[in-house]
């Protein structure tokens, strides 16, 4: 036996020649090397198990992982009964519709502010409008009483009056104020209504406006009428201003008749008036400036004047 065969069979002195020397174990154990195509337990590679989680497949007409939602490219479809991303608007490309009660973040009233009930609003308009039919309502029948002057005593019944009012550009030292109207007086709302409630309208030339310094400047509104006013005293009491404060008998003049003064309210002021009456004629004298008190003997005096100028016989 050559001593280069070593997998032959090898003398053993002093023992049994029976004996053999054991093989060396296989590099890779008992699995199978990796370039094995074989099926089995081996490490190669990895086949598509089915049902297993190997890599994706590609699925037909695809691109990817993601299938291809058929007829479309656009936002994910809406899942039912879901909560996932806004549907798509068929055939537009405009904003998504709004949800019930939440409108676009621009329109919604901001923190904190409350919008005033619907009733506020409605009855602030109605009293502003009520407001202004008032004044319009008593100018009116101011005019028309005026218009209709003529008609006075003998349209009622009554003995027409002896008198005429005629309110000229100049009375009682004054002139005629050339840029104030009537109408647009301080005074004339609350002389309007003395008026309405004394029932004798104004006679057609019988508002102004004058101004002066008599004594102090001043400047009163005028109104004047003649018909059956009846009872001096009684008229004088019933055509106060609407805010009439109080009041005390005066002087009527040379003319004749009843004549008082009173103090009204404009807003948070106060001002002062008189008149005079007399059954078939009467007139108002009422300043348009504020005073802290009364000055009863400076508007008597003024009315007295005014109406030596403006209340004439027939």
């Amino acid at each position: 036996m050559s001593g280069g065969d070593l997998s032959a069979p090898q003398v053993v002195e002093d023992g049994d020649a029976s004996e053999r020397v054991p093989a060396p174990p296989a590099p890779w154990g008992g699995s199978r090397p990796w370039w094995s195509a074989e099926t089995g337990d081996g490490t190669g590679p990895h086949q598509m198990p089915a049902y297993g989680t190997g890599p994706h497949g590609v699925l037909p007409d695809g691109t990817g992982p993601h299938g291809v939602v058929r007829g479309g490219s656009g936002a994910h479809p809406v899942v039912a009964g879901g909560s996932g991303a806004h549907p798509i608007v068929p055939g537009g490309t405009g904003p998504l519709p709004v949800v019930p009660g939440h409108g676009p973040p621009g329109r919604q009233a901001p923190a904190g502010k409350k919008r005033l009930p619907r009733f506020l609003l409605i009855a602030g308009t109605t009293l502003v409008a009520a407001g202004v039919l008032l004044v319009g309502v008593l100018g009116f029948r101011m005019d028309e009483g005026g218009a209709g002057a003529g008609k006075d005593a003998r349209t009622t019944g009554s003995p027409a009056s002896e008198k005429v009012i005629a309110a000229g550009p100049n009375a009682g030292g004054l002139y005629e104020d050339p840029l104030t109207t009537p109408q647009t007086s301080a005074a004339y709302p609350f002389v309007a209504s003395a008026v309405e409630a004394g029932g004798v309208p104004a006679a057609e030339r019988g508002l102004a406006v004058y101004s002066g310094e008599p004594a102090q400047p001043v400047n009163v509104l005028f109104v004047g009428g003649t018909g059956p006013v009846g009872d001096p005293g009684d008229f004088l009491r019933k055509a106060r201003p609407s805010t009439f404060i109080a009041g005390q008998d005066a002087d009527a003049g040379r003319k004749g008749g009843e004549a008082g003064c009173g103090t009204f309210a404009v807003l948070a002021e106060t001002h002062t008036f008189c008149a005079w009456a007399t059954e078939d004629s009467y007139g108002i004298v009422a300043s348009n400036r504020a005073a802290l008190s009364a000055q009863y003997a400076l508007m008597a005096d003024v009315m007295q004047r005014i109406r030596n100028d403006v209340e004439k016989p027939k």
